[in-house]
């Protein structure tokens, strides 16, 4: 069934310093991906928001964790990216152990990880790092491939099939934020996920 989204909003941002974090019994859903492969302009997509979570060209322009109460009742959170060298390799460690940080914090009121992957490029070694401790967590994870209006149809149904072969048969799907093309089939991937 399709999770239907009637409000969605900005709660907070969360650096890796802040004393306080959310511990609420609420679902969440954390999305994760490396620097400039779309997170923000899918989650405003999935919201049905064309500016709630801040999209940049520019990449690592989030460097907090931005939570997020949608139908009042559960949390999507827009995680840093990470892998984007120019960055420096302090800020880097920095946003990596944030990341860390939250999701081991946060382990046991997240239900689904998006790990969000670009078509044109496809797994790099850092979503292979990404991947490997989400799954260690025992985190349920779903990897999306962003961008795929990029690819013709045949290059798509590649990609997937690698990124299949690449992240051992875990579930892969395609979408687009500016075609809205798979955006209905994550939603009702993760409506199941959070009424279970």
């Amino acid at each position: 069934m399709l999770m239907k989204i009637t409000n969605a909003r900005f709660i907070k941002s969360i650096s890796i310093h802040d004393s306080k974090i959310f511990f609420e019994d609420r679902k969440e859903v954390v999305f994760v991906g490396r620097s400039n492969v779309g997170k923000s302009s899918i989650m405003n997509a999935l919201m049905q928001k064309k500016d709630l979570v801040k999209t940049s060209s520019k990449p690592g322009k989030t460097r907090t964790a931005n939570l997020f109460i949608v139908n009042e009742k559960y949390h999507f959170t827009d995680l840093p990216g990470y892998g984007f060298a120019k960055l420096g390799q302090d800020l880097r460690e920095d946003l990596d152990a944030l990341i860390s940080w939250y999701v081991e914090e946060k382990r046991y009121t997240i239900k689904q990880v998006v790990l969000l992957c670009d078509a044109k490029i496809g797994p790099q070694q850092s979503d292979i790092d990404m991947y490997n401790f989400i799954t260690e967590l025992g985190l349920p994870i779903t990897v999306v491939m962003s961008k795929v209006d990029k690819l013709g149809r045949n290059d798509v149904n590649k990609t997937i099939a690698h990124t299949k072969e690449v992240f051992f048969w875990s579930r892969v799907m395609g979408v687009s934020s500016t075609k809205m093309q798979g955006i209905d089939e994550l939603r009702k991937m993760l409506g199941e996920t959070l009424r279970g």
